[in-house]
């Protein structure tokens, strides 16, 4: 399996409303036939393409500490640029409930999942076509007499679901090598420092560390593992 970025696009239907973003039905993934581009559209009504995100090093990602997103949240406010991100907390949908557990979103356009087996999940259902076990329902668009969209069951060997290995796979994955021949240039180290005079740093932060190994996140169903625990990333 590859998880790099992709040239191929996917186009996004929403309307904005104030300072919010409100994906179109089935996450405003418009890639199926019955569902117009037309539809509801208005004077705020917003269609994108987006690009495949690159997923290399996501596990790291993941296992970045809630705490720190929030503080370099508070420290872009304090910078007063006149720009900044806002904290998205989103659901764990794998976690058992009532109540449903929450958590600080960094996958996704919208940060609006929270672990990758929910953005794996919601990827793996309307781009791949495969309902499962946290997206079991069928499309909006699904015609009634057509034949029910495939489900992901366990494999009869491994007994592990297609998501779950995906989700494996990439959190087995490191994150992309800096070029360190380049990064010695004087070009690259000039842009560098323009590129923290100016303040892209403080919303790009260059580093982070993730979580001790062991400690337990996404609503205690998944345990940092000791090759990405106590481990110095830069994103």
């Amino acid at each position: 399996m590859k998880f790099g970025g992709s040239s191929m696009t996917v186009k996004r239907m929403g309307v904005s409303l104030g300072v919010n973003f409100i994906p179109a039905a089935e996450g405003g993934i418009h890639h199926r036939n019955g569902e117009s581009a037309q539809s509801s559209a208005s004077a705020n009504h917003i269609i994108g393409e987006r690009v495949s995100l690159s997923l290399l090093g996501d596990g790291y990602i993941e296992a970045i500490d809630s705490h720190d997103i929030e503080q370099n949240f508070q420290h872009q406010r304090h910078a007063d640029l006149g720009i900044g991100a806002m904290v998205v907390i989103a659901p764990v949908l794998e976690a058992d409930g009532p109540p449903i557990k929450m958590q600080v979103g960094r996958f996704g356009w919208k940060s609006q999942h929270s672990s990758l087996m929910s953005s794996c999940a919601d990827s793996v259902r309307n781009e791949l076509g495969m309902r499962n076990r946290l997206y079991p329902d069928e499309y909006s668009t699904h015609a009634p007499d057509d034949s029910p969209t495939p489900f992901d069951t366990p494999d009869a060997k491994t007994h592990k679901t297609e998501l779950e290995r995906l989700v494996d796979e990439i959190r087995h994955t490191s994150p992309p090598a800096r070029d360190a021949s380049l990064a010695r240039t004087a070009d690259a180290q000039a842009g560098e420092k323009l590129f923290t005079q100016i303040g892209c740093a403080v919303c790009h932060v260059p580093t982070y560390k993730t979580l001790p190994s062991g400690t337990r996140i996404n609503g205690g169903t998944y345990k940092v593992p000791k090759f990405i625990g106590n481990t110095v990333i830069h994103p």
